[in-house]
């Protein structure tokens, strides 16, 4: 039986927020790092009190986080007879994932959607009913019933913060490999190659590929890309950031996914200058894919790719979770630009809604 999920109502007048700042039992954050600061701030916005702040036991060595001393969960139930749990920290190992739906099953929990770039605009209601005809229009866009309960999925779990949302509308590698199969893939661009591994997969999945240009700004991932290049000649290494035009630019570097040259970036660590490359510069080849998934630049990085989009009708592959538009937002802008593709969305299994995959298929 297919699955499904429908849109939430609109206009929707409660979210994960409003439930949170009418909460009269103690609120306690599971866990620390950037994702808490992120949720410390919006907490701030919205007058939330938080109790206290816990850790995995195991992982409790009598440190501190924002005036908190951290306590494990064991102290956490032993402390109070009844709490609401909110998370801040994201994983896509399954051991983990299975981990919070335990306890998702036994108390109260909620994981607030916390967008990776653009931290100023959060996909809260108000921002539903403001976009919801856009939102609406793109989930008729969608061209089979799998990605429409993905697509609602996510919306219904960004306003609600409930768990149980992700829980049922995630998909398998290997069935999101079979869509792009639709085209014969010979010579891929893979912008976001982090080290290699995306590459790695695309040689994996993809029988007949030759080449595959493979774009990363970040100089730390960049040289363990080098080492996955030096033993494997289809892969060429280039240092850049995928953009809408070539030019020189800085970069926002963190060593991991996180890394960005936009100045809205969640995660701001060490800047440098960055070669900023349109993907039509990058070759003459007649391109098969193109996979988008760099940080919040993804429509810049489309921009600079139109000739080739228009030229040789690639797949695409773009990711649609670094901002909280990028859902309906990036869908409508290829569908209104480029004829001829059928749109698929698939999700990869994560906590949060990450890895979010707008699958462009050429229609043959």
């Amino acid at each position: 039986m297919e699955k499904s999920c429908n849109l939430p109502e609109y206009p929707c007048t409660r979210d994960v927020w409003d439930v949170l700042k009418s909460e009269s039992r103690p609120i306690v954050v599971y866990g620390m790092g950037n994702g808490a600061d992120k949720l410390f701030r919006r907490f701030e916005k919205y007058g939330i009190h938080v109790s206290d702040v816990f850790a995995s036991d195991g992982f409790v060595r009598g440190h501190s986080y924002r005036g908190f001393k951290v306590k494990s969960f064991s102290e956490i139930k032993a402390t109070y007879p009844d709490f609401v749990i909110v998370l801040s920290f994201a994983s896509n190992r399954r051991d983990v994932v299975e981990m919070l739906a335990d306890i998702d099953s036994n108390y109260e929990m909620y994981v607030p959607d916390m967008p990776v770039a653009d931290e100023d605009e959060y996909f809260d209601r108000e921002f539903y009913n403001a976009n919801y005809e856009k939102i609406l229009s793109v989930y008729g866009m969608l061209a089979d019933g799998l990605s429409r309960h993905i697509y609602a999925s996510v919306i219904n779990y960004r306003l609600s913060g409930k768990l149980s949302y992700l829980l049922t509308s995630y998909s398998e590698k290997e069935e999101m490999y079979s869509l792009l199969l639709r085209k014969n893939v010979r010579v891929a661009i893979d912008a976001g190659a982090y080290n290699g591994d995306t590459a790695s997969e695309a040689i994996k999945y993809f029988p007949s590929v030759e080449k595959i240009y493979a774009l990363e700004p970040d100089p730390k991932n960049y040289k363990r890309l080098l080492r996955f290049a030096q033993g494997e000649g289809r892969v060429m290494p280039i240092n850049a950031a995928a953009w809408c035009e070539s030019a020189e630019g800085s970069f926002i570097g963190s060593g991991n996914r996180n890394s960005s040259v936009s100045s809205t970036a969640s995660y701001q660590h060490t800047k440098s200058a960055v070669s900023l490359l349109r993907i039509d510069d990058v070759t003459d080849d007649e391109i098969d894919y193109i996979k988008y998934d760099v940080e919040g630049a993804e429509l810049e990085a489309i921009v600079g790719s139109s000739g080739i989009i228009k030229k040789f009708h690639p797949a695409m592959l773009v990711s649609l979770y670094h901002r909280s538009r990028d859902i309906f937002f990036l869908p409508d802008y290829l569908c209104g630009k480029y004829a001829g593709y059928d749109m698929y969305l698939r999700r990869m299994y994560s906590v949060p809604a990450w890895e979010i995959d707008l699958l462009m298929i050429p229609r043959t």
